[in-house]
């Protein structure tokens, strides 16, 4: 056994996925092609935004979320404000980009409650589809390590769901309506069920997010995301943060 394969396979037991960057002329895997992407666009809306800067320094280490993304979150939960209903994340780890949306809300004085829904023992539901996740993987968490992280931010309108979702929880979110959903699962199962779950409860306006879209070895979510390209009841939207966001009409 060579130092990479012990290497990799002990960081995989920790949670953590390694992955060879793609080279700059991108390679095949099955259907997708990757490469890594550089925008030349330099607006960088984030830095200008004191209040997000000030919790992203303290949730920064309790997400594996980087700063585009997670401001792309944070400006969602205002703009989805004007379909009106709660907020959800499936898929917490830590509790990084969940507790900023939460904050986000927060600050704004929407009425709001925030679900968090994680198993807290790692990845669920992998299966044929998925290239890279076979289950238990981002295990390294508690809902403890959340709550703490929700108590250093001040919030107040959070609630945090322990189980499989929905299979195990989906009775206890009693939200009328949901008007952002991030999904955060790795895997085809999960985001399948969580939309299929959620879906008639999101009004005009609601939006999903699809935060693995655009990464090597979540080609499940990937595929299912450009499942619902088709439908006539959304407007579908790929960034290069490596979002996929779905609106619905």
């Amino acid at each position: 056994m060579t130092l990479k394969t012990v290497l990799k396979s002990v960081l995989r037991r920790a949670g953590y996925a390694v992955y060879a960057i793609p080279k700059a002329g991108g390679e095949r895997r099955g259907d997708y092609a990757y490469a890594e992407a550089h925008p030349n666009a330099t607006l960088a809306p984030w830095l200008t935004d004191d209040d997000f800067m000030q919790a992203f320094e303290v949730a920064k280490s309790n997400t594996l979320v980087d700063i585009y993304r997670l401001h792309e979150l944070w400006s969602l939960v205002a703009e989805t404000d004007k379909a009106g209903g709660d907020i959800v994340e499936v898929g917490v780890w830590r509790g990084g980009s969940g507790c900023l949306m939460a904050k986000k809300a927060q600050l704004m004085g929407a009425n709001s409650t925030v679900w968090l829904c994680d198993t807290f023992s790692g990845v669920v539901k992998a299966g044929d589809q998925d290239s890279y996740y076979r289950g238990g993987e981002h295990s390294d968490t508690s809902e403890a390590v959340v709550s703490d992280l929700a108590a250093r931010l001040g919030l107040n309108n959070i609630k945090t769901l322990t189980g499989i979702f929905p299979d195990d929880t989906g009775a206890q979110l009693d939200a009328s309506a949901v008007r952002l959903l991030h999904i955060d699962v790795d895997v085809y199962q999960s985001a399948r069920d969580t939309v299929d779950y959620l879906w008639d409860r999101m009004p005009s306006g609601a939006a999903i997010v699809f935060d693995d879209y655009g990464f090597v070895g979540c080609e499940g979510v990937t595929r299912y995301a450009d499942s619902l390209r088709e439908r006539q009841d959304l407007t579908y939207l790929h960034n290069l943060n490596g979002h996929a966001v779905l609106v619905k009409r």
